[in-house]
């Protein structure tokens, strides 16, 4: 009998125990706290954390047109969050307004969850291309401007958009699209750009992923540029529009990879972040003695340096031409404005390669004409 007693006051108590994993701690459970992240570079998103939510921010940056946005991760149901823009802790469904936001969710293996997206045409990643053909994702933009249609077809949890086109932001407010402004674009160094994919493991509860893969795309190319060594060789960009030349800022993405890789930008002295206008004889004459002329243009595959010098017969007298020294990314070919966007070590690697201080290696976006 005392044994019988024993053993139902053992269980008495151990009901009673079980009893205590209230909802508090089930919820604990269900919403695990959100791991951080470390801003090292950007000046575009900020992160705050509280027990309840993780708050993303995305604002303007410097002199830039002026936005800020903000969307809640939900930690617990507990959560005072009415009205505001939450997501769930893991999101399972997304659109997205930019063909570059892919390369992110493609480091993260989340390419599943975009049901949406604006040029899908552009799209130059093969790989990329079949799991969205597969996830019979929606064309957004068959004009410039967003289905609005479309976009609610796909119902996305939540929406990848550029920071303008007030009255667009306001249509998809009022139905019921949850949206993130994401201007990574903005960023002013190649790291900086690539530091946003933290804010997309984030979203996607896969920040150990996105921590990973940062770092060790910085720590490649902090190392490459440490051991590139200045050429004491000049550059020029790109190719003209019409009467004019468009030089990209001495302050772009685009300049600093080349720079970095020992190369003098010709206009390193000009002010301002915006592409610099020339005319088109203005670069004639610098192009007789610029060693290097680097080209990001579209053109149609196989473009060679014949071609190029089809096009204007001028060309003929750039010393980067007379001395083979033209290195073109083909983005009808390459993938460079969204790949490149998390591979700043590969398009450094390609310019270390192209400038003759590296051998071993395959380039990916950089190609010299021939």
């Amino acid at each position: 009998m005392r044994l019988l007693l024993s053993s139902l006051f053992v269980a008495v108590v151990a009901a009673s125990c079980i009893q205590h994993t209230t909802q508090e701690e089930q919820e604990s459970e269900k919403f695990r706290p959100q791991k951080q992240i470390e801003i090292k570079y950007a000046e575009g998103f900020e992160v705050e954390y509280t027990a309840d939510y993780t708050k993303i921010v995305t604002h303007s940056i410097q002199n830039n047109e002026f936005f800020r946005d903000s969307v809640y991760i939900q930690h617990t149901s507990s959560a005072k969050l009415d009205g505001l823009k939450k997501i769930p802790f893991t999101l399972s469904s997304v659109a997205s307004q930019s063909t570059t936001h892919l390369a992110f969710l493609d480091c993260l293996h989340e390419l599943e969850t975009v049901k949406g997206l604006c040029g899908v045409k552009y799209i130059r990643n093969d790989s990329v291309s079949s799991i969205l053909e597969k996830n019979e994702i929606k064309e957004l933009c068959l004009t410039e401007s967003v289905q609005i249609e479309s976009l609610l077809d796909c119902n996305p949890e939540l929406f990848f958009n550029y920071p303008f086109g007030k009255t667009e932001q306001k249509g998809f407010a009022e139905n019921g699209v949850q949206t993130l402004y994401i201007a990574e674009y903005l960023e002013q160094t190649q790291l900086a750009r690539l530091e946003w994919i933290k804010l997309f493991g984030l979203l996607f509860n896969k920040v150990e992923e996105a921590n990973a893969y940062f770092e060790r795309v910085e720590d490649n190319y902090l190392s490459l540029r440490q051991k590139s060594q200045s050429t004491n060789k000049k550059f020029i960009m790109n190719l003209p529009f019409g009467d004019s030349w468009f030089m990209p800022s001495s302050k772009s993405v685009g300049v600093e990879v080349i720079r970095d890789a020992g190369l003098d930008y010709y206009y390193q002295r000009e002010e301002g972040t915006e592409n610099q206008i020339h005319t088109q004889e203005q670069v004639w004459n610098d192009g007789i003695y610029a060693d290097y002329w680097v080209i990001i243009a579209d053109r149609p595959v196989g473009y060679g340096l014949e071609d190029l010098l089809a096009e204007k017969e001028v060309y003929a007298e750039f010393k980067a031409v007379k001395e083979q020294q033209v290195i073109m990314c083909n983005i009808a070919e390459v993938d460079y404005f969204a790949s490149g966007v998390v591979e700043p070590d590969v398009l450094l690697r390609d310019m270390l390669f192209h400038t003759h201080q590296i051998s071993d290696h395959q380039p990916k976006y950089f190609f010299r004409l021939e």
